[in-house]
């Protein structure tokens, strides 16, 4: 069966998803830019028409420190990709947790009009789209970065309000990275384990198994609630 359109699955906000048949019709839109957000081999591969491939453009440039990059260097990052102040944006992966995280990164820098492609890469395929091969890019164009600070928690921060009543840290890791028993993405981290405090709710648990869309909102909720994620508290993913 079909997943139902998104604003029929009960979401507060679905103009943060994007429909693999509206994008479809979309790709010559000018206003709309595609970010690919899997690995160069699977771009080379196939990716939808005109998207561009962010590890191509080095991925998300980080701080020496690993925290967010300053505003200048995003914002380059941004009009190298042809992403502009007006512009929409749909970011898909395979699907994987790195579409979240570029989208985040987006809206970190103050962009609002950023959507990810429900279903991802394996809904688009699996539908018959179409696909290319052969490299894409945009225009150049100018992004100016505004870090939304209230979307970021920074090392200093987490110190600061772990233990604190009303404050979540959500472990969105394998359930092996979060017992420190198996090695993430990208090696193995400095030290194994969890932020002491921290519940375990694994990204891939949020999408239906077969479609890869968003389970719907009262799935959602009753998935997050069972692990004490609810309105009122602060929550902190990694």
């Amino acid at each position: 069966m079909a997943p139902a359109p998104v604003n029929e699955r009960g979401y507060a906000h679905p103009e943060l998803l994007a429909e693999t048949d509206w994008l479809a019709q979309n790709l010559n839109n000018a206003q709309v830019r595609v970010i690919d957000a899997r690995p160069p081999q699977q771009y080379q591969e196939g990716h939808i028409p005109g998207a561009v491939n962010l590890s191509g453009f080095g991925g998300i440039p980080r701080a020496e420190n690993g925290d967010m990059a300053n505003p200048e260097t995003f914002a380059k990052l941004a009009g190298e990709l042809g992403i502009g102040d007006g512009t929409a944006i749909v970011v898909y992966d395979a699907p994987s947790q790195m579409m979240g995280m570029v989208a985040w990164a987006f809206l970190y820098y103050g962009h609002t009009d950023v959507r990810l492609l429900d279903g991802g890469w394996s809904k688009w395929s699996s539908e018959g789209h179409p696909t290319a091969t052969e490299p894409s890019t945009y225009p150049a164009a100018v992004f100016h970065a505004r870090p939304v600070e209230g979307l970021y928690c920074s090392l200093d921060s987490a110190k600061a309000s772990l233990g604190k009543p009303k404050t979540i840290f959500w472990d969105t890791r394998t359930l092996g990275e979060y017992e420190g028993t198996a090695v993430g993405g990208g090696g193995a981290p400095a030290r194994p384990g969890h932020i002491p405090g921290a519940v375990h709710l694994e990204w891939i648990d949020l999408l239906d198994p077969v479609s890869k869309t968003l389970k719907p909102a009262g799935e959602l909720q009753s998935l997050l609630e069972s692990k004490g994620i609810t309105p009122d508290a602060e929550a902190n993913s990694y």
